[in-house]
Protein backbone atom coordinates (compact mmCIF):
# COMPACT_ATOMS: atom_id res chain seq x y z
CA UNK A 1 0.00 0.00 0.00
CA UNK A 2 1.20 3.72 -0.82
CA UNK A 3 1.74 6.07 1.87
CA UNK A 4 0.45 9.51 2.21
CA UNK A 5 3.85 10.71 2.10
CA UNK A 6 4.65 8.85 -0.75
CA UNK A 7 2.23 10.29 -2.76
CA UNK A 8 3.18 13.81 -1.72
CA UNK A 9 6.47 13.17 -2.64
CA UNK A 10 5.40 11.59 -6.15
CA UNK A 11 3.22 14.56 -6.33
CA UNK A 12 6.12 17.29 -5.26
CA UNK A 13 8.33 15.78 -8.32
CA UNK A 14 5.94 16.15 -10.63
CA UNK A 15 6.75 18.71 -13.60
CA UNK A 16 4.69 21.70 -14.25
CA UNK A 17 3.37 19.92 -17.53
CA UNK A 18 2.48 16.35 -15.47
CA UNK A 19 0.34 18.44 -13.02
CA UNK A 20 -1.42 19.90 -16.14
CA UNK A 21 -1.73 16.60 -17.89
CA UNK A 22 -3.49 14.95 -14.84
CA UNK A 23 -5.50 17.75 -13.63
CA UNK A 24 -9.57 16.76 -13.90
CA UNK A 25 -10.85 19.27 -11.12
CA UNK A 26 -9.46 22.85 -10.59
CA UNK A 27 -11.52 24.17 -7.04
CA UNK A 28 -11.71 28.42 -6.94
CA UNK A 29 -12.14 29.92 -3.65
CA UNK A 30 -13.05 32.97 -2.36
CA UNK A 31 -10.26 35.17 -1.83
CA UNK A 32 -10.04 36.19 2.01
CA UNK A 33 -6.64 37.07 1.61
CA UNK A 34 -5.18 33.15 2.41
CA UNK A 35 -2.25 32.36 0.85
CA UNK A 36 -3.90 29.63 -2.00
CA UNK A 37 -7.11 30.83 -4.26
CA UNK A 38 -7.40 27.53 -6.60
CA UNK A 39 -6.55 23.71 -5.82
CA UNK A 40 -6.14 21.35 -8.91
CA UNK A 41 -6.99 17.76 -8.46
CA UNK A 42 -6.38 14.85 -10.16
CA UNK A 43 -9.17 11.97 -10.87
CA UNK A 44 -8.36 10.07 -7.93
CA UNK A 45 -8.81 13.40 -5.78
CA UNK A 46 -5.47 14.05 -4.42
CA UNK A 47 -4.81 17.81 -4.43
CA UNK A 48 -2.15 18.51 -6.91
CA UNK A 49 -0.96 21.88 -7.04
CA UNK A 50 -2.02 25.19 -4.93
CA UNK A 51 -2.22 28.56 -6.65
CA UNK A 52 -0.79 30.94 -6.23
CA UNK A 53 1.19 29.88 -3.25
CA UNK A 54 1.52 27.03 -0.25
CA UNK A 55 1.95 23.46 -2.95
CA UNK A 56 4.18 21.61 -0.44
CA UNK A 57 1.56 22.10 2.33
CA UNK A 58 -1.42 21.00 0.42
CA UNK A 59 -0.09 18.92 -2.45
CA UNK A 60 -1.39 14.74 -1.70
CA UNK A 61 -4.43 15.94 0.48
CA UNK A 62 -7.38 14.27 -0.98
CA UNK A 63 -10.93 15.59 -1.36
CA UNK A 64 -13.82 13.99 -3.63
CA UNK A 65 -14.44 16.61 -5.65
CA UNK A 66 -17.44 15.06 -7.01
CA UNK A 67 -19.08 16.08 -3.89
CA UNK A 68 -18.17 19.48 -3.68
CA UNK A 69 -20.34 22.58 -4.13
CA UNK A 70 -20.23 26.51 -4.63
CA UNK A 71 -20.23 28.12 -1.64
CA UNK A 72 -19.41 25.53 0.51
CA UNK A 73 -16.05 24.78 2.18
CA UNK A 74 -14.39 21.53 0.38
CA UNK A 75 -13.83 18.53 2.86
CA UNK A 76 -10.33 17.19 2.71
CA UNK A 77 -9.20 14.67 4.77
CA UNK A 78 -5.67 14.88 6.51
CA UNK A 79 -6.07 11.40 9.00
CA UNK A 80 -9.77 12.43 9.72
CA UNK A 81 -12.29 14.81 8.12
CA UNK A 82 -11.75 18.33 7.99
CA UNK A 83 -12.26 21.19 5.85
CA UNK A 84 -10.84 24.13 3.92
CA UNK A 85 -11.61 26.95 5.83
CA UNK A 86 -12.55 29.18 2.64
CA UNK A 87 -16.12 28.66 0.73
CA UNK A 88 -15.72 27.38 -3.05
CA UNK A 89 -16.64 29.97 -5.52
CA UNK A 90 -15.77 27.80 -8.58
CA UNK A 91 -15.66 24.42 -9.84
CA UNK A 92 -13.97 23.57 -13.43
CA UNK A 93 -13.74 19.75 -14.97
CA UNK A 94 -11.51 19.35 -17.21
CA UNK A 95 -11.70 16.61 -19.85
Amino acid sequence: MVTEKEIKEEILNMSEQEVKYNTKYIIHFEDFGQDFLEWYIDKRGYVLDSQPFQRWIWAGRFTIPETAKVGEKLAIWTGEESYVNYPIKKIEVLQ
